[in-house]
Formats: structure tokens, C-alpha cells, sequence
């Protein structure tokens, strides 16, 4: 169980893992769209095989943890917002460059960039998408998933969730390793 400290709210792992599951879901759903338009094909931009990006899924979790209740002022949420999914993804690109010696992504191109790891145009994004995510849409996600499913349930779903995405990680790392 996690306690947030203004809040005082408590969180199972349960509830943050399905918030986990519906973010990264959702980033893939992006990631996926905003490939494929430009080639006119399906591309599966995500490391892992199944349909979720969690990168996005740790980012909008950690904002949700630790900025939900807390930035009053949009710009504060959004400047937040940004420099979380820019460290986040900047850290990430490292870890993924250094186990399996190639990049999923490079922002060489791009305005201001830091070592083609993050951008400015991502970080603008990332932190319009974080306010929308926090002000918006997560309040509704959680307004649906506790008026329809019992934490029974969640645990449940999280169970079978939880199997394929740790089958998903290893057939990932397998096949990216070699």
C-alpha cells in the first residue's frame, strides 16, 4: 500500500497496477497511431509485443502520485509534468541503450534535444497530455473503474493481467538480447 503524504490517501498496488496497465495502454495506442499514419502501415512501436508502452504507464502513474491534489496553477501541472516524463524517458533510453545496445527512439533531429534522448517538442507534449491525464481523464477512470468493478474483481483482473504482461517481459527481453 502506498500513502501519499497531502492527500492522505492510500493506494493498493492492486489499484496502481490496473492505473499502470490503462496508462501504458493507452501510450501505445499513441506511440502506434503516431507511427503508422506517416507510412500508411501498422507499426508496433513498443518494446514489448502486446499492446503496452510502459514508459507511459510509469510516467503518468508517477505524476499521478505525486502532483494529483497538489498543482493548483495549469502551468505548474503542466512544467511538472514535462520535466517528470522527460527524465523518466531520458532514463530510460539510457537503461535500453545500455542492456540491449540500441535505441527505441532518437530526437537527434529535433529542436532543442538532449543527446537525441528527450526534446523540447516531446516535453511540451508529455506535459500537455499530463494535465489532461490529471485533470481530466484519470478522475473519470477512476470514477468508472470504482462504480463497476469490486476490488475483487480488480485483483482478479490484475492476476491475469499481471501473467501476461511478466510472459510478455521475458519473451521481449529474449528476443531483444539476441
Amino acid at each position: 500500500m502506498i500513502i501519499t503524504k497531502e492527500q492522505r490517501k492510500a493506494f493498493d498496488l492492486s489499484t496502481l497496477f490496473i492505473w499502470f496497465i490503462i496508462y501504458s495502454n493507452i501510450g501505445w495506442i499513441y506511440e502506434t497511431l503516431y507511427c503508422s499514419i506517416g507510412v500508411h502501415k501498422i507499426v508496433n512501436r513498443g518494446f514489448l509485443y502486446g499492446p503496452l508502452c510502459p514508459i507511459y504507464g510509469l510516467s503518468i502513474l508517477t505524476m499521478i502520485l505525486l502532483l494529483s491534489g497538489r498543482c493548483r496553477s495549469i502551468l505548474t501541472l503542466f512544467l511538472s509534468c514535462a520535466v517528470i516524463s522527460s527524465v523518466l524517458e531520458y532514463i530510460s533510453s539510457l537503461w535500453m541503450e545500455y542492456v540491449f545496445g540500441r535505441r527505441w527512439w532518437d530526437y537527434s533531429d529535433q529542436i532543442l534535444n538532449i543527446n537525441g534522448r528527450v526534446c523540447l517538442g516531446a516535453a511540451v507534449l508529455f506535459g500537455a497530455c499530463g494535465v489532461v491525464v490529471i485533470r481530466f481523464l484519470h478522475p473519470a477512470i477512476v470514477r468508472c473503474i470504482n462504480q463497476n468493478f469490486s476490488p475483487a474483481t480488480i485483483k482478479m483482473v490484475d492476476k491475469v493481467i499481471l501473467s501476461v504482461f511478466l510472459l510478455d517481459i521475458l519473451v521481449s527481453f529474449q528476443m531483444s538480447l539476441h
